[in-house]
């Protein structure tokens, strides 16, 4: 029986992030240089990589750009998460809103800010929002979770790469032994 493409779509989940937003919330912005905000932002697509595998879900994360010269909406993919800038004169949350209202073929959409304004216009059917701060717990959590499996993994490395002979008893060793002399 054939996989239907279309059904399978319905069974993923997106997940847009407001990047500025959630660095914003999660930092304070006094401390914040502008070289300090392009390692968070580096950082949190690092992060959201992590999230889109190990959830299996499709990322979106938007920066705003209003502000610069950007005449045209920026877009490009790193690592399986789709990065977006806001064009000139254009903030992330016009992004976002066309984004969750345009978005279709997704069991579910979850939009991650803490902008109040935001969380009402995008609430729809199958469009969900998180806070910058329950998301940041999200990730804390997720990241805690890989540090377990790698100490996991670590723990068993030396038992896990041990040739065939060591990890044989005595006996069966033997055994083998003498089958080798035959």
């Amino acid at each position: 029986m054939k996989n239907n493409p279309e059904k399978q779509s319905y069974e993923k989940n997106l997940i847009i992030v407001d990047g500025h937003n959630f660095i914003f919330s999660s930092f304070s912005a006094r401390s914040l240089s502008s070289g300090r905000i392009d390692y968070l932002k580096g950082k949190l697509v690092a992060d959201l990589t992590w999230y889109k595998y190990l959830k299996s879900w499709d990322v979106i994360v938007v920066f705003d750009a209003r502000n610069s010269d950007n005449s045209d909406r920026g877009s490009r993919i790193v690592d399986g998460v789709k990065i977006i800038h806001s064009k000139k004169s254009e903030t992330a949350d016009d992004v976002i809103e066309k984004l969750a209202a345009m978005e279709t073929g997704y069991k579910s959409i979850f939009v991650v800010t803490s902008d109040y304004l935001q969380q009402k216009v995008i609430f729809r059917k199958n469009v969900y929002r998180k806070s910058s701060r329950e998301f940041k717990i999200e990730l804390k959590e997720l990241k805690r979770k890989i540090r377990e499996d790698i100490d996991c993994l670590r723990k068993n490395y030396d038992r896990g790469f041990l040739s065939l002979e060591k990890r044989l008893s005595t006996g069966t060793r033997k055994k083998f032994s003498e089958l080798r002399k035959k």
